[in-house]
Order: structure tokens, then C-alpha cells, then sequence
């Protein structure tokens, strides 16, 4: 009798629903809502291992493990992490005002970092209509006008355009205003904004305490209107010609637009890093005010190692950078840009796994290296890696790719090697490609292997008949398509570029460039992001525009 009692009991144990075992066994278990507010105590002292705990103590599916995994992610300011873990939350509405909150501040500080001024105001504005405390709000409003008060009265102008928000324009507004020299504009603003979150008092102590322009570079001298531009590019090396001759008349082309009559100098380099400062002392003795170039690694790599006493434009990357020269910004065409865009869209769709199908020359195996880090960096996983060359066996190469399906296809080749070997990857899986891929020709019967294939391209590409370029077409109508036009596209925003910096050193500034919208941090430090577009039987079609 006792026996039988003892296995009643024992399979009346192991029927018993998981939820009340759970129960059973830890009776005071902390909900995942404290122990986040304990991980967010934690960030607020600045102690990231404390809480790197707290979110160890909170279940991997929780909408909260994942938010606090972000706002530890922001605090470590791994802003890729941040887009990943809390994009997709932001239509949650399970959350509490202090998880909302936390959730739009974070966003908005990786926004700051892109630079995205506009997408960074935008979280800031939703992150206060979860704020229920002064202090919370009065630290949201510095936050939003640290980030306005660096920005050009152009870039103001160019964002409010951008959003319909009436919170939003009203910031930009005020903006506005407080750099107005006439008080009467900061006086008049709240009539125009009565319901607004700045109206209560931000606004007006503006008039008392008006934020300070950026001070002078004790370097680099605004440059006045006269004066000589250097232009240095590799003029007497054959190969490299074609292109310093695009970019040559892409930089005049933006300077006649400007209505900008200082003279145009060129300097010739060979290529020789040795012969680079010698040419650059030239120019500075003859007049040049400002310099663009030199356009090779190894010159820019030896120039960056001298005393620059004028604002410079390289147009590529040094080998190494052991800290920023004084005068000297770096503006270029890198393809590590254009891959670590590519990993970002498609980490934000969700994608995990990516195989890389790479040609077998130098600049294939370059993509192939550059995406494999940028993806394990970003916590993908590469399933594999495949070569193909002239002489390989393709529907070897097919079976291998079918039988080891991952999210998506990186190809890396350009559109020459593409064509043939796009047709022997699984079609139906994504594929993601630099601008290698694209020959520049919109509608082009030899890409139709390519079609579904997704590439980031400069928007001067992408979008070729935007009105925005209808000034500077006439100017590149002789040059070839593809590679000739990315020069110079790249001449023109270097311009511009090259403009600001020294007219306003150390002043953030954001641009819509041929090349892509172009962002100039106060440091000098300049980003591009690129448009993106997919081949389709139409043609290419675009598909975002920075």
C-alpha cells in the first residue's frame, strides 16, 4: 500500500506543468522588471560589470534582458549592438516609462555618433514623453540643445524640412532663433509654441545665457576670399591619371557652382611618398590657402607624418593612425565603409549567418577579409567562405552553397566576375555586394544575372536625373560611367568639404553630397553614408537614400 502511495505521488510530481516546478523551486523568484531597474541603478553609477550582472540574473527572452543588454552596449559605446538590440523594440508597448526612456535615450546617443542630428533629436523628443520628473526633463532638454547648438544654421534649415513633429520643429526653431542676433526672435518664440516642453522657461533663460560659438582653431585660420587652392594629385602617374583628372573637374565644377574665384593650382605628384612633402612645401610657399590630396595610401600616409600649416584634404586612408594631425582631414571612397554599411542593413533585418563567395584577385580577397571581420565584429557568424576563379567548377561551387544555406550571400567580386558566377549561388538566398558591383549604367541588359542583387552606391550613381545634381551634370557629361563618375563625385563633395573645414574649423557639420550624406564631426572627423539600391529586370532600382 505504501509503495503504491509512493508512486502516485511520484508521477503526480513529474506531471506537473514546468511553470509550477519553477514556482516550487524558486517560490521569490525577482521579475525581470526589478532586475533591470537594478542593471539601469548600476549605469547610472557607472559601473558596467555591476551591471553586466544584472542582466545575467534576468531570462536571455525577455523583452527587458535585451534592453538593458542595449543600454550596456550604449554606455560601452558599441553603437552597431545598440541598433541591433533595440531597434526592433521600439514598438514594444509592453514597457514602462523608465524602460521607454532608457530605450530612446540610448538610440539617441548612437544616432549622435553616426552623426544623424535629425534621428538623434527624434529619440530625444519620445524619450521625454516618458520622463515624469523635472530633473529627468531638464537633463533631456541640455541633451537636445548640446546636440542643436553645434549644427549650421544650413543644417537646421536642411533637418526641419525632414519631420512633420511639431516638438521636433519647434526645437529647431528655437535653434534658429538663438542665432539671430535680434532678441526679439527668442522673446517671440513661444507664441508660436505655447504647448511646447522648451516653452516652460528653457526658452527664455536663452536670452540670459545664449550658447558660445565654437572658438577658433589656433591653427587653422578661417580662409578669406582670396588666396590659392592646391591641388595635388598623382598627374604624372599613367595608370592613376584618369582618375586625378575626374576628380580634378569634379572639385572645379563644385567651386564654379559656389561662385568660389580663387585660383586653381594644380601640383602634380608621381606617387613616390618620398617626393610628397617637398610638393606639398611648394604649394604652401607659392600662396596655397588650402590643399586637396595627395589621392595615394603611401603619400597620405607620409604627408600625415609632417607639420601642416594649412587645412589639407587627403583622399584616402594612412596606414596607420597613431594620432589626428593637426590640418589634416581625411575624406575618400573606402570600401570599409561601404561593408560596414552593408553589415548593418542586414543585421537590421534580422540576419545572422552570411556565406562569402569571393573572386580570386587581390580586390576580391580584400572584400572577402574586410566583410568577414566587420560581420564576426558585429556577432555574426560566417557559414563559409568560397574562392572562384576562370577555371572553377561551378556546380561544384553551387552544391556547396545549397547545402550549407546561411541568411544571406556576400560577393565579393566586381561586376565582371559577378555575372558569372551570380547564376551558380542560390538565388533565393539575399545577396549583398559593394559598389564593385555596379558598372554605373542603369539599364543594362548584362546585369540581368544580377537581378535581387542588393549593393550600396554612392546616390550620384543610384539617382542619377535627382534634380539636386542637375547643375553639375553638364560638367560630368564626358566622362565615362562607373568609375570615372565616382571620382568625380568624389571631387565635388571634397570641395565642399574642403570649404567648411576651413571656413569653420572645429563646427559640426552635416552635407547631402554626390558621394552621400557626408557628416563632419567638431573634431574633424568626417563619415559617409551611402544610398542603397537592388538590381532588378527594370534596371537598377534605388532603394534608401542617406
Amino acid at each position: 500500500m505504501i509503495q503504491r502511495l509512493l508512486a502516485l505521488l511520484y508521477f503526480t510530481w513529474i506531471l506537473l506543468p514546468a511553470q509550477t516546478m519553477a514556482a516550487a523551486a524558486s517560490p521569490n523568484a525577482v521579475p525581470p522588471e526589478t532586475r533591470f531597474q537594478e542593471g539601469m541603478a548600476c549605469l547610472q553609477a557607472q559601473n558596467i560589470d555591476c551591471a553586466a550582472l544584472a542582466l545575467n540574473r534576468i531570462p536571455s527572452q525577455s523583452v527587458h534582458a535585451k534592453l538593458l543588454a542595449g543600454n550596456i552596449a550604449a554606455a560601452q559605446q558599441d553603437f552597431d549592438s545598440v541598433f541591433r538590440l533595440l531597434l526592433p523594440l521600439k514598438a514594444n508597448t509592453s514597457l514602462d516609462n523608465e524602460a521607454a526612456a532608457s530605450l530612446h535615450a540610448s538610440l539617441a546617443l548612437a544616432y549622435e555618433q553616426e552623426p544623424d542630428p535629425l534621428r538623434a533629436l527624434e529619440q530625444r523628443v519620445a524619450a521625454e514623453r516618458f520622463l515624469d520628473d523635472e530633473q529627468g526633463r531638464a537633463e533631456n532638454h541640455k541633451k537636445i540643445w548640446n546636440g542643436l547648438s553645434n549644427l549650421s544654421r544650413d543644417d537646421l534649415v536642411n533637418i526641419r524640412g525632414e519631420s512633420p513633429d511639431t516638438d521636433i520643429q519647434g526645437w529647431i526653431d528655437l535653434a534658429l532663433a538663438a542665432q539671430e542676433q535680434d532678441d526679439n526672435a527668442l522673446k517671440n518664440w513661444p507664441d508660436f509654441y505655447p504647448g511646447h516642453p522648451a516653452s516652460k522657461g528653457f526658452s527664455q533663460a536663452l536670452l540670459s545665457q545664449r550658447p558660445e560659438a565654437p572658438a577658433p582653431s589656433p591653427i587653422a585660420a578661417p580662409v578669406g576670399p582670396g588666396g590659392k587652392i592646391g591641388v595635388i594629385l598623382p598627374f604624372a602617374v599613367e595608370a592613376y591619371y584618369p582618375a586625378a583628372d575626374a576628380i580634378e573637374q569634379g572639385f572645379a565644377a563644385a567651386q564654379s557652382q559656389a561662385q568660389d574665384h580663387r585660383e586653381l593650382t594644380l601640383y602634380a605628384t608621381d606617387g613616390n611618398p618620398a617626393n610628397i612633402a617637398e610638393t606639398y612645401r611648394r604649394a604652401v610657399d607659392e600662396g596655397v590657402q588650402i590643399a586637396l590630396g595627395p589621392l595615394t595610401r603611401d603619400e597620405v600616409t607620409r604627408l600625415g607624418q609632417q607639420d601642416l600649416g594649412i587645412p589639407t584634404l587627403a583622399l584616402n586612408q594612412p596606414d596607420s593612425t597613431p594620432g589626428k594631425t593637426p590640418n589634416l582631414y581625411i575624406f575618400g571612397l573606402p570600401l570599409e565603409g561601404e561593408i560596414a554599411q552593408l553589415v548593418r542593413l542586414a543585421q537590421r533585418l534580422g540576419m545572422q549567418t552570411a556565406t562569402i563567395a569571393a573572386g580570386s584577385n587581390h580586390l576580391a580577397e580584400r572584400m572577402a577579409q574586410a566583410f568577414g571581420n566587420a560581420w564576426n565584429d558585429a556577432g555574426g557568424r560566417i557559414t563559409q567562405q568560397l574562392t572562384f576563379a576562370e577555371d572553377s567548377n561551378l556546380t561544384e561551387l553551387q552544391a556547396k552553397i545549397t547545402s550549407n544555406p546561411s541568411d544571406l550571400i556576400f560577393l565579393a567580386a566586381n561586376y565582371e566576375e559577378a555575372r558569372v558566377i551570380r547564376p551558380h549561388l542560390d538565388t533565393a538566398t539575399p545577396t549583398f555586394a559593394t559598389s564593385h558591383i555596379y558598372a554605373g549604367i542603369p539599364q543594362d541588359p548584362e546585369n540581368e544575372p544580377l537581378n535581387a542583387v542588393r549593393f550600396v552606391d554612392m546616390p550620384w550613381l543610384l539617382e542619377p536625373e535627382s534634380a539636386a545634381f542637375a547643375n553639375l551634370r553638364p560638367a560630368a557629361s564626358d566622362l565615362p560611367p562607373g568609375e570615372m563618375q565616382r571620382w568625380f563625385a568624389l571631387g565635388v563633395d571634397a570641395y565642399r568639404i574642403l570649404d567648411h573645414v576651413s571656413k569653420h574649423p572645429q563646427q559640426a557639420h552635416t552635407l547631402q553630397g554626390l558621394t552621400g550624406k557626408i557628416s563632419i564631426s567638431s573634431e574633424g572627423n568626417i563619415s559617409r553614408e551611402l544610398a542603397s539600391g537592388r538590381f532588378s529586370a527594370q534596371g537598377v532600382v534605388p532603394e534608401t537614400t542617406p
